[in-house]
């Protein structure tokens, strides 16, 4: 059994986004906002770039946000948090699976608010508990499809995530919040880094608020 203390094991990785065949994702939303407006595709300068985005944030016209799509791969997040990840539904996703997976060393996500409290001894004596007796009904012809019913929601899980620029920014905004949950929270505001990476005029309001100026 392994713990992981709050987010100190969470890995995200942007393992792919829409690339243009000329210019970055930034100008392919700027070119697709462009074409809206005009009778034909012209070529954009930087400058011209970025006073289109910000003139679609302004008018809320974020169906040309659409276009680019960015895909991550995340590990060291807890049951608990994918199951709010996954109702944002204009995404797709792809997760480990418990039925085909044997859990050879479970990893749980423990909240800091666990540690140095009087229930910390016992709450870790449960997850040993769990971990033994799952290992235990693996081992003894338990399919695993059943025993992973023992397991609780604080266990780790792995995740492929694939959203468009308008459904990850509507994403952040809700998850970055101060009052959503830390966990996703730090999953959000990971998620937004590297996406700001690649897209900054797409994403420097947010990274702005939820990243320069958080609080």
């Amino acid at each position: 059994m392994e713990i992981c203390r709050g987010s100190q094991c969470l890995k995200v990785e942007l393992i792919a986004y829409s690339m243009p065949r000329e210019g970055d994702v930034d100008k392919l939303v700027a070119e697709s906002g462009a074409i809206s407006h005009a009778p034909e595709f012209r070529e954009l300068n930087e400058k011209r770039v970025r006073h289109l985005i910000l003139l679609l944030k302004k008018l809320g016209h974020e169906s040309v946000f659409e276009h680019a799509c960015f895909t991550y791969r995340v590990e060291g997040i807890s049951r608990v948090c994918s199951h709010q990840l996954v109702r944002h539904r204009l995404a797709s996703y792809t997760q480990q699976s418990q039925r085909y997976v044997k859990l050879r060393n479970p990893k749980f996500i423990v909240p800091e608010s666990i540690f140095g409290t009087e229930f910390e001894k016992e709450y870790f004596e449960i997850l040993e508990r769990a971990s033994n007796l799952y290992r235990r009904m693996v081992e003894g012809g338990i399919r695993k499809e059943d025993a992973r019913f023992v397991l609780p929601q604080g266990i780790e899980t792995k995740i492929i995530i694939t959203m468009n620029a308008r459904e990850l920014r509507h994403f952040i905004k809700l998850r970055c919040a101060p009052d959503a949950q830390w966990e996703i929270r730090a999953l959000a505001r990971s998620m937004l880094k590297l996406a700001y990476e690649v897209a900054p005029i797409l994403f420097e309001d947010l990274y702005e608020e939820y990243i320069e100026n958080y609080p």
